[in-house]
């Protein structure tokens, strides 16, 4: 009997100890990590795969990335905050925790759990805790850029880190009106890919406002293709019907607009850069836009920017409207190429004439 009962305090002691946070400094292997993440996948409703994934992060030591890939398998957002709140201890890089709140669909989930691994950090008095000021944007499904061959509106996407910083501008400001019109702003002055665009309508919390931001940032989103996607954003069902009417319509629009193909564009930019003298390149340039007679806005305003005169530049904005077809969205997309009021202004008058 003495022995049993020895034998009982000794599992119990064992059990206790196995649920303690460890020193976790290395994570478990791709191998053991694939292993693990497929007998969660195979259980067939959330509790099940809670209380499994439970076990799997008390013995062992996993990464944030990996944590997150766990998550993502739950479809409960309070299920994932239990399973994310017991990782957290034995996490190999705590520091990136925050990567782990991508998993979640609502914000109010996400402030619970960031409350939780604040409390259970252990504060240091000799140093101030900094909680970076971090943008958690909806779990949707993002489409990709890498390698896009479709339709573009634009060349260039901004990066990560100053979208960052443009989507925080926008998340500061308290007025649903003004961070409309701040979006707005944002999306008209930078190339931006629909995922991008999706993370910034998350911000504004009106639909209406949504519905018309979503349609005015079409005219400068780098993945024309993949844009039908900003659908997600939608919870009206009338609204979200209306976008997908607005895409409709664009494609069908944008299967007449004449264009020169982007191949041959390119070899056009690469003409007017060998040009050695502005003058000689003024030239070229108003040549093959009059040879062609068929431009993209977009394209008009990448030849724009190859001009460094202010006057050559309006020269070749004013000369190329005539022969560009979408002339609708000229004046917002090529008075972009200008550094001053008064080009924009000719711009504009040029066109007010012509209509």
């Amino acid at each position: 009997m003495k022995k049993t009962i020895i034998l009982f305090l000794l599992s119990v002691i064992s059990i206790t100890l196995g649920a303690q946070e460890k020193n976790c400094s290395q994570a478990i292997s791709n191998q053991q990590f694939q292993s693990k993440l497929n007998q969660i996948k195979s259980k067939n409703n959330d509790q099940k795969r809670l209380q499994f994934a439970k076990q799997i992060v008390l013995r062992n030591c996993l990464s944030c990335a990996q944590i997150k890939e766990i998550a993502t398998l739950f479809e409960n957002d309070y299920i994932r905050f239990e399973f994310a709140k017991n990782s957290y201890k034995n996490a190999t890089d705590k520091e990136n925790f925050y990567d782990v709140y991508d998993a979640f669909i609502y914000y109010s989930v996400v402030f619970k759990l960031h409350d939780y691994v604040t409390s259970v950090k252990k504060p240091n008095t000799n140093t101030t805790v900094v909680i970076p000021n971090k943008i958690v944007f909806p779990n949707y499904k993002y489409p990709l850029i890498k390698n896009y061959q479709g339709v573009k509106n634009c060349e260039r996407v901004l990066y990560n880190k100053l979208f960052l910083e443009k989507a925080q501008q926008i998340k500061k400001i308290e007025s649903a009106q003004k961070r409309y019109i701040k979006a707005i702003s944002v999306a008209k002055n930078n190339c931006l890919s629909t995922a991008q665009i999706m993370k910034i309508s998350s911000l504004i919390e009106n639909e209406n406002y949504k519905l018309n931001f979503a349609k005015e940032a079409y005219k400068f989103v780098y993945d024309v293709s993949n844009y039908i996607e900003m659908k997600q954003t939608f919870i009206t069902p009338r609204l979200r019907t209306e976008f997908i009417s607005f895409i409709n319509n664009q494609t069908n629009i944008n299967t007449n607009i004449c264009a020169v193909p982007n191949q041959e564009y390119n070899k056009i930019v690469a003409t007017i850069k060998n040009e050695n003298f502005n003058s000689a390149k003024l030239q070229t340039a108003k040549h093959l836009i009059q040879s062609k007679k068929c431009f993209s806005p977009i394209q008009i305003k990448g030849i724009v920017n190859l001009f460094d005169y202010e006057n050559s530049r309006i020269e070749i904005a004013i000369l190329a409207y005539n022969h560009t077809e979408n002339k609708s969205d000229y004046y917002s997309i090529v008075s972009q190429a200008f550094g001053f009021e008064s080009s924009k202004k000719r711009l504009l008058d040029y066109i007010k004439n012509q209509n």
